[in-house]
């Protein structure tokens, strides 16, 4: 792992210095297209009933946007949630504003994101949980992007996705539901991101 990552740093730096005579940046205006794979940590209090294997997921997310100026963009995704249990699966889709804070090969950037989750998880045997509804989304992310070219780029970042109100469906041993309660869940982030422009 150790010589995969000094041979990373070190093509990264042949590639910065091949381009050090000339100034470049992502396009700053025309269609983008982003591919992201974050892992998200459930931030919820463990004693809240259905939640406890709710640690961990993976969630991927696509969106595709216009950049109208150098530091800000509008776009439209979607994201899923690969709840490890299945009770949690979800498909957030959002709408999406971008802003890079720097004209600059490597510059900050900041991600609101606001939608909608439709759920898709499956119970488990008896006794379950399963989201019965989706509700409100908001994602917030804050990274740093790096410029390989003006139409391809790559980014790190960190964030938090909040999954409102939830309606979750508890059943008992004999698959009767008991209860059905809306919860919000609070996931921290951490992801890589792939950008494609068009000029």
């Amino acid at each position: 792992m150790k010589k995969l990552f000094i041979t990373a740093v070190a093509l990264l730096c042949l590639s910065g210095t091949a381009v050090a005579q000339r100034h470049v940046e992502f396009l700053w205006r025309g269609f983008y297209l982003t591919g992201d794979v974050s892992y998200a940590t459930n931030l919820n209090s463990s004693n809240e009933s259905g939640l406890n294997d709710t640690v961990s997921a993976l969630m991927p997310s696509f969106s595709v946007g216009y950049q109208f100026r150098k530091e800000a963009a509008v776009g439209m995704g979607f994201s899923y949630l690969a709840d490890p249990t299945g009770a949690f699966t979800q498909i957030p889709i959002y709408a999406e504003l971008r802003s890079h804070f720097m004209r600059s090969r490597l510059t900050p950037y900041g991600v609101l994101q606001v939608g909608y989750t439709l759920p898709v998880g499956t119970s488990s045997e008896p006794p379950s949980t399963k989201i019965t509804e989706g509700g409100f989304y908001v994602g917030f992310d804050f990274g740093a992007r790096y410029a390989v070219s003006r139409t391809v780029a790559f980014a790190a970042h960190v964030g938090l996705k909040v999954l409102m109100d939830n309606h979750v469906q508890r059943s008992d041993a004999l698959n009767v539901p008991m209860l059905d309660d809306a919860v919000s869940l609070y996931l921290l982030t951490g992801g890589i991101t792939f950008y494609l422009g068009n000029k």
